[in-house]
């Protein structure tokens, strides 16, 4: 997976509080979301997709802007 991926994931991570959390909000398991943090496999887009969309929102609504 490629570097990109990882840091966009362990950022929406960072905005959910935690691991646990992130993986509550994208609907999947703690363990595939490890592997996917850990750079082991790759994260389905559709899954990437939505943690882009975690880290966009937080990203407006620090700038006042809504998406």
């Amino acid at each position: 997976m490629s570097d990109v991926h990882v840091r966009t994931l362990m950022r929406a991570a960072e905005i959910a509080g935690g691991a646990q959390e992130l993986a509550f909000r994208l609907k999947v398991t703690p363990s595939h979301l490890s592997l996917w943090l850990g750079g082991l496999e790759s994260c389905p887009s559709h899954i990437f997709l939505k943690a882009v969309d975690l880290v966009l929102e937080n990203d407006l609504a620090e700038h006042g802007r809504t998406p």
